[in-house]
């Protein structure tokens, strides 16, 4: 009965993701995107460029134009992302022409703060609608893709890449000025969704010098679930034998991992460092993108 409530609780989050995730996403496109004539990269530049030639709803016009992107996805990525990711286009699309009927969509007449905060709300947009387990479709699906044949490559860069492919298309069909904005809101949605990223999966390595390494050792496999190497290590200073416990846990992990270090041995060293990459046996429990 325990291990299926967190289970339960965590599908719950991630319904709860998806829901604010695409809401987000559907007003940064028709409240702050479309009024303040920002250009954009991925499948919502190329939206934006066949609306400019041909007059077409964005909502409708990005609907059909990730009909290609998602024969590839169903075809190399997940079933259950895909799905997902279908359901939040259709969403997505119907919200993007229904919202500006319902609040008319105001100019900030300023594209420079249009841009940070187009790039702040779908940066959390998009870094909510990962962690649901889904994505707003069109080059998502291919960065999505890039990025499960080289895990090495962080996903905001790969987004960066595709976006600046874009921005040529954009430049020609509207202006400098339109990819320039275009340009400042990508950066700020790179950063926004590495920082959510990092505040929720980041993971760090920890190194605990200590005289109870074995007893840290069992509360750490069992409460936390990680792996643990125990090395000899002698003080520089004190001439004492010690032992150093190695260990790698993510952001959500740490606060667990102090308690149990301070309640078994007060007294040991304990710190904290980032890591970028991590392979081999080691599991995911926090969201990832």
């Amino acid at each position: 009965m325990k291990t299926k409530q967190p289970a339960k609780k965590k599908r719950t989050e991630k319904i709860g993701f998806l829901l604010i995730g695409t809401l987000l996403y559907s007003l940064y496109i028709s409240l702050l995107l479309s009024p303040n004539d920002i250009g954009s990269g991925g499948i919502m530049g190329i939206t934006l460029i066949v609306q400019e030639l041909f007059h077409t709803p964005i909502g409708l016009t990005q609907l059909v134009l990730n009909i290609p992107l998602f024969l590839l996805g169903f075809r190399f990525l997940r079933k259950r992302f895909m799905f997902l990711s279908g359901l939040i286009v259709l969403a997505s699309s119907f919200l993007i022409d229904w919202i500006p009927t319902q609040i008319v969509p105001e100019s900030l007449n300023d594209p420079l703060v249009a841009s940070i905060f187009a790039g702040l709300v779908s940066g959390l947009a998009m870094a909510l609608i990962f962690f649901g387990g889904a994505s707003t479709g069109g080059l998502d699906i291919l960065g999505k893709f890039f990025y499960t044949r080289f895990h090495n490559w962080p996903l905001p860069r790969i987004f960066l890449m595709q976006d600046l492919v874009i921005y040529v298309l954009v430049w020609f069909v509207f202006d400098l000025k339109h990819v320039m904005y275009a340009l400042i809101m990508s950066f700020v949605r790179a950063k926004a969704l590495q920082t959510v990223y990092s505040f929720y999966s980041a993971s760090k390595q920890c190194i605990i010098i200590c005289e109870k390494a074995d007893e840290i050792n069992d509360v750490i496999t069992k409460e936390l679930g990680r792996g643990v190497t125990i090395l000899d290590a002698r003080g520089g200073y004190s001439k004492r034998t010690k032992k150093m416990v190695y260990v790698v846990v993510q952001n959500n992990e740490i606060l667990k991992l102090q308690e149990i270090v301070s309640s078994v041995e007060s007294n040991a060293f304990v710190t904290f460092s980032e890591i970028h990459t991590v392979f081999g046996n080691y599991k995911e429990h926090s969201y990832s993108f």
